[in-house]
């Protein structure tokens, strides 16, 4: 035992900063991008490779492919 257990004192125990809560928008772009990841990981994982030209032809648009890309 410790000696400040032995005499009954508290002792001071750090904490940590409290979370800030993310707004809707925050969200919306943490669940976009981990689609976005998972995507381009089965896509990959089945092809072996993103035929962007192919996905354009098929209608995907430009911003999903953007963001295929960052993934």
């Amino acid at each position: 035992m410790k000696r400040g257990d032995e005499l009954g004192q508290i002792r001071s125990v750090k904490t940590t900063a409290k979370r800030r809560a993310k707004s809707e928008a925050e969200l919306l772009d943490q669940a976009t991008n981990n689609l976005a990841r998972a995507l381009k990981r089965d896509t990959l994982k089945k092809n072996g490779r993103i035929d962007y030209d192919k996905l354009r032809k098929e209608g995907d648009s430009e911003r999903l492919l953007a963001k295929l890309e960052q993934a």
